[in-house]
Formats: C-alpha cells, sequence, structure tokens
C-alpha cells in the first residue's frame, strides 16, 4: 500500500473551498496548498479545518490547505491537452502552488513530469517570484511503477525551474546524485529548455558528465502540427551516456503533450554501443504520424544511427546503422473496446539485417473478459558468418478481471526458431501453459 502526506508552511493565511482529503488512487492522499480567487474563507469545512489547526497550537499564518491534484502539465497545451497518466501516477503541478515555502513527505513523491523524478523521502520547494522556483530532494529512486522499495540506494538532488506566466516556455536546471551502499554511483548535472504548446512544441535537453568533464547527452526535439491531421516531428541525439532515468521520463513525458509525438530512438542499441563508455552515438530520428481516421492511425519513421569509437573520422562513417518503422494501430473497429496494432520494422547494420513483423489484438468478450492475441516474427542475416535465421513466438491469453484491483488469466504460447550458417543449422521449439492472478494494493 502507497501513503503519499504533505506538509505545508508558509506565510500568510490562505483558505480554501469546502472539501475533504482528496484521495490519489493507489498513492495515498496529498495535500498542498492554493489561494481562492475570493482570497477568503469559503465554506463551513474550510473553517472546521483552521479551527481545529489551531486548535492544536499551529499559528494561522501557517495554515494552509488545499483538496484534489491538479494534472501534470495542466495549462501548458491548452484545451487539447489530457495528462495520460494523471489516473495513473496524480501529482501536484508546483507552478499553481501560491505558498514560497513547501514540504512534502512520503512515498512516491514527484512524477515522471519532473526533471528529479519520482522517489520515496522528503522533497523541499521554495518559490523566489511568481516564475522561479528552487527544488530539493532526499531520500530513494523508484526507478520503475512496479519498483520495491530498496534502502541501498539513495538519490540527492536540487533544481530549479523558471517558466512564463502561460506556461508556454520552461527552462529547468539540476544537479542529481545516486548512490548504492553508500557509494557514488552516477553523478549528472544539466538543463533543459521546453516550449509546449498543442500545434507546436520544443524541447532541448543537455547533460553534462562531471566525472569526465564532459557534455554527455545533447537532444534536441520538435513537432509540428500539419493539415490533414498529420504529424511531423524530428529528433537530433548525441550521446556518450546513457540519459538517467528521471530525466528519460521527464523527456518522455514531455512528448505526450502533441499526439503523435513519441520517444523512438532505439534505447536497446543505444546501451549496446555506449554500455562501456567508450563509444559516442549520433542519431537522428524523422517520424510522420498520420490519423486515417478516429479509429486508425498510421505512423512511420526513420533513424539514422552514426557511432564513434574513439577511433577518428574513419570509425565514424565505417560504422552505422539504418533503422525503418511503420505501425498501423487501429480500435474500435469491431466492438467497442477492442484495440489492434501491426508493426513492421527493419534493420540495417554492418552485423546483417534484421525484419520484424508483429501483430497484436485486444478483444473485450464480455463486460469482465478479455481475450488478447500476439504473433511476431523475425527474420535475420548475418553479414560474417554468412548466415541466415528465423523465429516466431504465437501466444494467446485470456484475463478475468471484474476490477481494476484483481484479476485472473491463463496463457499459452510457442517459441519456435531455427538458424543456419555455412556450418551449423540449429531448430528449437518451446510450448507454454501459465495460470495467474493479479492483485494491486
Amino acid at each position: 500500500m502507497r501513503l503519499a502526506f504533505a506538509m505545508v508552511l508558509g506565510a500568510g493565511t490562505a483558505l480554501c473551498p469546502a472539501g475533504s482529503w482528496a484521495s490519489t488512487g493507489p498513492h495515498g492522499y496529498q495535500a498542498s496548498t492554493a489561494v481562492p480567487a475570493s482570497g477568503h474563507a469559503s465554506g463551513k469545512a474550510a473553517r472546521s479545518q483552521l479551527q481545529e489547526a489551531l486548535a492544536d497550537g499551529i499559528p494561522e499564518q501557517q495554515v494552509g490547505i488545499a483538496f484534489g491534484h491538479p494534472a501534470c502539465l495542466q495549462g501548458i497545451a491548452g484545451d487539447e491537452y489530457a495528462d495520460t497518466h494523471a489516473a495513473e501516477k496524480p501529482c501536484i503541478n508546483s507552478t499553481d502552488l501560491r505558498k514560497p515555502f513547501r514540504i512534502q513527505l512520503g512515498r512516491r513523491i514527484g512524477t515522471r513530469a519532473d526533471i528529479l523524478g519520482e522517489f520515496d523521502g522528503v522533497r523541499v520547494d521554495y518559490r523566489l517570484g511568481d516564475g522561479l522556483i528552487l527544488n530539493g530532494i532526499a531520500g530513494y529512486p523508484v526507478l520503475a511503477a512496479e519498483d520495491i522499495f530498496n534502502p541501498d540506494r539513495q538519490v540527492f538532488g536540487l533544481s530549479a525551474t523558471a517558466d512564463r506566466p502561460d506556461h508556454t516556455w520552461e527552462l529547468n536546471g539540476y544537479l542529481y546524485e545516486q548512490q548504492a551502499n553508500g557509494q557514488v554511483s552516477g553523478r549528472s548535472m544539466g538543463g533543459a529548455i521546453r516550449h509546449l504548446k498543442a500545434g507546436r512544441s520544443m524541447l532541448v535537453y543537455l547533460d553534462y558528465d562531471p566525472d569526465t568533464s564532459s557534455v554527455s547527452t545533447l537532444l534536441a526535439s520538435g513537432a509540428l502540427k500539419l493539415p490533414f491531421n498529420t504529424t511531423l516531428s524530428a529528433t537530433l541525439d548525441l550521446q556518450s551516456r546513457s540519459i538517467p532515468g528521471p530525466q528519460k521520463q521527464y523527456l518522455t513525458h514531455s512528448m505526450t503533450v502533441m499526439d503523435g509525438w513519441e520517444w523512438i530512438l532505439p534505447d536497446d542499441r543505444l546501451a549496446h554501443h555506449i554500455g562501456n563508455g567508450a563509444s559516442e552515438v549520433d542519431m537522428l530520428a524523422v517520424d510522420l504520424s498520420y490519423a486515417l481516421s478516429r479509429r486508425i492511425k498510421l505512423r512511420g519513421d526513420v533513424i539514422l544511427l552514426n557511432v564513434d569509437n574513439g577511433s577518428g573520422a574513419a570509425a565514424r562513417s565505417g560504422l552505422s546503422e539504418y533503422y525503418y518503422h511503420l505501425k498501423i494501430t487501429g480500435k474500435d473497429l469491431m466492438v467497442p473496446g477492442d484495440r489492434s496494432k501491426l508493426d513492421l520494422r527493419r534493420s540495417v547494420t554492418d552485423a546483417g539485417q534484421t525484419y520484424t513483423a508483429s501483430f497484436d489484438t485486444k478483444h473485450a468478450v464480455k463486460r469482465f473478459w478479455n481475450f488478447i492475441s500476439q504473433l511476431r516474427a523475425d527474420y535475420h542475416t548475418s553479414a560474417d558468418a554468412g548466415g541466415s535465421g528465423w523465429a516466431a513466438s504465437p501466444k494467446v491469453k485470456m484475463e478475468y478481471r471484474p476490477s481494476k484491483q484483481f484479476g485472473f488469466h491463463i496463457e499459452a504460447g510457442s517459441n519456435l526458431s531455427k538458424g543456419e550458417n555455412v556450418n551449423v543449422k540449429d531448430s528449437r521449439s518451446s510450448y507454454f501453459v501459465s495460470l495467474g492472478y493479479q492483485a494491486k494494493f
């Protein structure tokens, strides 16, 4: 069970409209400060909260209570933007606070919209003015939604956020350090500039590695809405070190402001090339998204990846990879609630070529039943060994979910593969059946 609690300290009296503590779903309860437009107390419940606080000996000028949790990036994109993660990861938008000083203490503080990320611990916010906020955090990082609390990992960070009153422009700077068992496991410092609107958006990010005294990441990405329900986006990325998890979540979440703007960089290939810290990767990605109708969407992207292993310009031009991707998605095609996705990929590297096709469907059979089918097929050729091979993975799954908190499923599938080169031929097959139960607390 996840709980969160926020304490508020500040000067001046601020009362909020009548209400009660607002539940944030699996994250417990949150409270923050806000000032109503009228500037005075509203409702018996608010007066009762104030009277109870004063009875406990808290000075009146330190009381400020607000209910609910505004969505992340609220107001940045206008009416066309909806935060798809608000229900899953509710958060407090610190730019809406009117108290100069705030403290949050608990679990799952922060969100993917924060450049310091999500963590368990304490966070202090200090407002220097209407457009400038300083933040400090200390605690234990949350690396994934299903991450289990680990006291051996620690995180410390400082950040500064400056934005315009209309929230269309925002500047972030940060200092970030992670530790494992008391030893420093990673340091980073940098900043981001983002211009987020429903029709055109831009994102520039820079990360500096203090251990090597060099820029480890420089990323620039932008998206533009075109006529006929089309979105064009492009990303230029220069990396010599993987982007830290919290900052990557901040970047990917910023892209959700516009339909058709997504993180499309091949993270597995990036990790492969720069995992040892001896290589630098330059990437250029261009993506085009087109809505054929309300139910069917088409998108395609092309990525050029260039690797420099530190041996000079010859090595830079000698190792290049190309990625081509086409995806067609559909929803409510046969019955309300069904989803289908056809995904086609091709990659070209010095080691060979790989072709991948996958088809996923999900159908709501009845009120509590879902039928899911997945099929993936791969074919690859090897330039070095002169061989080729294929693999196929069909899978079907039936779910029974009477509520969002728990459910049952049965799943069956197989993995088939065959490969051959000049000297060796290899064929493999495996099958599986599983029963499962899922519960969320």
